[in-house]
């Protein structure tokens, strides 16, 4: 299990360079958009690699929250995302770091760019120039994949799994709904947790990310880690309650234990805040 995922991701990174469709690895299921991020990282050993991946996320993430980096990565999400190398974590990372800027990599991962991205609406729509270059920076970025592999939607849909197929893996609330109720529930879920945070009272990031993690559709365990900036103790301990209560990361888990600590530990901050200004 050790850096499986980013054996995977390193394979599919060769296969751009090759010209061959990443979609011919078992278990590769991302965009091809992933694959292009990762092939540069194979001009190196992937032992190498791997290393610097591990090491520049740590070093960010120690650049965001200093000391309290011992929490995020104390946590089942962020240390399991490091241990089998996937990129949600490194994208919630540079989400923080780089802002709207990001937006091209976010492609690469549509679960985390519902949590992080729509936060960047008010600002970007203050600054139409940015958002005019963000935009067309992504969509260049787009381009740039059916430039290298014209094929690869018609690859990518036909070697993913079917919704429900996929969805066991689900860490947000969806975890609680049966198989065959799912789509109808993400049909709910996504506009209920856009309208609370664009247009709700919970638009503070520390609300607003963690309420759409609780209704993005094809979360998994490590989904989780793009909260990495509110994690403390609590979600320490529960996200690791969570996976002995299920016992096996690969088919989901309560992970949605931590969203909900973390909003529930931000209202009452805010409220206490309100109560002695």
């Amino acid at each position: 299990m050790w850096r499986y995922d980013f054996h995977l991701f390193y394979q599919a990174g060769q296969a751009v360079l090759q010209g061959a469709s990443p979609y011919a690895i078992p278990d590769f299921y991302p965009p091809y958009l992933l694959a292009m991020l990762f092939a540069p990282l194979t001009l190196l050993p992937e032992g190498l690699a791997y290393g610097l991946y591990v090491t520049l996320q740590i070093a960010l993430l120690f650049k965001v929250r200093r000391w309290r980096a011992v929490w995020p990565l104390l946590s089942f999400p962020v240390a399991f995302a490091l241990f089998v190398g996937q990129v949600d974590f490194l994208l919630a990372l540079l989400s923080v770091l780089w802002g709207p800027w990001a937006l091209p990599l976010l492609l690469s991962k549509p679960q985390i760019a519902f949590i992080v991205a729509p936060s960047w609406w008010p600002q970007l729509r203050q600054q139409p120039r940015r958002a005019g270059y963000v935009l067309g920076l992504s969509l260049a970025f787009v381009a740039l994949s059916f430039v290298l592999r014209p094929t690869w939607v018609a690859e990518w849909l036909a070697a993913t799994p079917s919704a429900t197929a996929y969805a066991v893996r689900d860490a947000s609330l969806y975890w609680l709904v049966p198989a065959a109720y799912k789509p109808v529930a993400w049909l709910v879920g996504v506009p209920l947790a856009l309208g609370l945070t664009l247009k709700g009272r919970l638009q503070a990031p520390s609300l607003a990310w963690p309420v759409r993690y609780l209704f993005a559709p094809f979360t998994n365990i490590y989904s989780a880690s793009a909260l990495f900036q509110w994690i403390g103790p609590w979600e320490v301990v529960l996200s690791w309650l969570a996976i002995f209560w299920v016992g096996t990361p690969h088919r989901g888990a309560p992970m949605f234990v931590v969203a909900l600590s973390i909003l529930g530990r931000q209202m009452y901050a805010q409220r206490r805040k309100r109560k002695f200004v």
